[in-house]
């Protein structure tokens, strides 16, 4: 198989080394990323030494440690958790190590839950400590193998096997997914790694022959939620092997093969991105004089959340599950961002005919993004934004993309930088970049504090200004709805005393991210509303209404007023309880 297209590469192109869980990946993410993450023995012809975070990035794999030492040692769950969280290789932030607790406690009630049921039929399942691997090739130079990460179980004559997957917050999957297919396929097929420490380190892996199974169960377990599924449990092993010669290898073959660039999160580990065309360079966008601890991404997102409490920064970052449901204010400004973008997608002006009564036969664009009653909630604001659509003109618009995802790489703060901008466009040729914001009552974002409130402003300057869209002059825009008044405001990226203010803000909102390494807990009030409080040992049960004598909507939880001058900690506040709680589960 040839390279993945557009990369300068050195090694062996044919090594394959696929995880079932990389089938999970979802429409539009970077191709080429994963085509070259599953080649293990292909490396950029320049070298970069890696380096890595001095914190424990990985949850899931401190939960293995823990469970290996209670199935395989017999060791009890609070010693073995003690030992892992004491003797990590790297520190380990204090909201990690409290969810890690529940993890651990949570999956040993869900197994003996799961040993209960098969119990009930006579069935008696064995942790066995070394994995499987299905692997084969025409030479030591072309191999090709593919692995699932989890935990295995067997009974003792072999003729049980079952495979789990855990999952952080809860179980997802389904059969019919090529992954699941993937996984009970090795479950069906896989020989036993004779030693667990060289399964991702030795090519091909030294195995072990097993009896050939008579029944195969692929099981999902949700560390947070304490639930679980079967996905699959089947005798037919010729059923298993169809389904993934049909299904499964289709989309290995794909995605093998690459070729499609989407710069994004994955940009930061992508070991193409030396040599990618598709990822900007803006040295010195955020103006940081050092590398920091390792290569991350950031975002708006990032420094909001990190200016509210660091703590929460952290555990997000690390896609620790969130607490409860995200807010009507939340879902709100979700279904208002959803309408545009699929509105301006047609690249003409929005009418009042798009925008019918929510009790109307046919509500048009609404009817396939949201429910009648989300659509009579956000009508209001639709409506208001009829004045201000960016595509009425005046002036000639072209190259309208709504919603695109920004990456760019700065090189001198060793930072992806992540942006998401509402519209992007062109008008008589000038670039526009524009933000949207929904709230409930005014905010008092003026254009003189605008950028400082609502800091994306200040980092799509600096974009701009720093010729990540082709020319270094265009404007920027923020779009502000209420259920009764729009109001939009204008920033030239030209512009080089709006420029210096931009800066700043970046600046400010990044450095103290960029160097710290404890990311300790700031409590208060607002510690209500944050989704990870759960694990944080440091969250404050004072209630909501207490903060600083902001006024809170009781039922959404939004921001509605708050007293003296606009401040950019309480817009940060307000701004993360309307952000819509991510369901990201990453695909381990």
């Amino acid at each position: 198989m040839s390279q993945p297209s557009s990369t300068q590469f050195t090694g062996n192109p044919h090594a394959i080394r696929l995880s079932a869980s990389l089938l999970d990946r979802r429409g539009g993410e970077c191709e080429d990323f994963a085509a070259v993450k599953a080649r293990p023995q292909l490396w950029p012809r320049v070298f970069e030494k890696r380096r890595y975070a001095p914190w424990e990035t990985f949850p899931l794999g401190l939960v293995m440690d823990v469970l290996n030492a209670v199935e395989f040692e017999a060791a009890r769950i609070d010693e073995a958790l003690t030992r892992t969280l004491t003797r990590a290789r790297n520190t380990v932030h204090p909201g990690v190590a409290a969810w890690v607790r529940h993890a651990c406690h949570t999956y040993l009630e869900t197994a003996e839950s799961l040993a209960a049921v098969l119990s009930a039929e006579g069935v008696e399942l064995r942790p066995e400590r070394n994995p499987r691997i299905v692997q084969g090739g025409r030479s030591v130079t072309e191999t090709r193998s593919l692995t699932v990460w989890g935990r295995w179980y067997g009974s003792p004559d072999g003729t049980v096997v079952e495979f789990r997957r855990m999952r952080l917050r809860r179980p997802l999957g389904s059969a019919d997914t090529p992954s699941a297919q993937a996984m009970a396929y090795v479950a069906a097929v896989g020989k036993q790694v004779a030693d667990p420490s060289e399964l991702y380190s030795v090519i091909p892996v030294p195995v072990r022959p097993v009896p050939v199974p008579r029944r195969v169960r692929v099981v999902e377990v949700g560390l947070t939620t304490g639930t679980d599924r079967v996905l699959l449990d089947s005798t037919d092993m010729e059923e298993i092997r169809s389904a993934y010669a049909s299904n499964v290898r289709p989309v290995t073959v794909r995605l093998l093969a690459g070729g499609g660039r989407t710069p994004g999160q994955d940009c930061a580990e992508c070991k193409a991105r030396a040599s990618c065309g598709a990822l900007a360079h803006a040295p010195g966008l955020l103006g940081l004089d050092d590398r920091g601890t390792h290569r991350r991404t950031w975002s708006i997102t990032t420094s909001r959340y990190y200016q509210v409490c660091p703590a929460q920064a952290h555990l997000r970052e690390l896609r620790l599950p969130g607490d409860g449901e995200t807010s009507p204010a939340a879902e709100r400004g979700r279904n208002v961002h959803s309408w545009l973008e699929a509105a301006h997608d047609r690249g003409r002006p929005c009418t009042p005919a798009d925008l019918p009564e929510a009790d109307a036969d046919d509500c048009g664009i609404a009817d396939g993004l949201m429910e009648r009653e989300e659509y009579r909630q956000a009508r209001p604001y639709l409506l208001r934004h009829l004045a201000v659509c960016p595509l009425r003109g005046p002036g000639e618009i072209s190259e309208v993309r709504p919603e695109p995802k920004i990456a760019v790489y700065d090189e001198q703060a060793d930072v992806v930088v992540l942006a998401h901008p509402d519209l992007l466009r062109r008008v008589d040729g000038r670039l526009v970049y524009r933000e949207q914001k929904t709230s409930a009552v005014p905010r008092g974002i003026t254009a003189e504090n605008a950028l400082e409130m609502v800091p994306q402003l200040a980092l799509a300057v600096c974009l701009i200004a720093a010729g990540v869209f082709g020319d270094t002059a265009g404007l920027v825009e923020l779009e502000q709805l209420t259920p009764v008044s729009a109001e939009v405001l204008t920033f030239d990226a030209a512009d080089p005393a709006t420029v210096s203010a931009a800066r700043k803000v970046v600046l400010d909102r990044v450095r103290p991210w960029h160097r710290d390494v404890a990311f300790r807990a700031t409590p208060g009030p607002w510690c209500r509303f944050c989704p990870v409080s759960r694990w944080c040992p440091d969250a404050s049960g004072a209630p909501a209404h207490a903060v600083d004598d902001l006024a809170f909507d009781p039922l959404t939880g939004e921001l509605l007023a708050s007293p003296g001058r606009p401040d950019s900690r309480v817009e940060a506040i307000a701004a993360a309880l309307a952000e819509p709680e991510p369901d990201d589960e990453p695909p381990f």
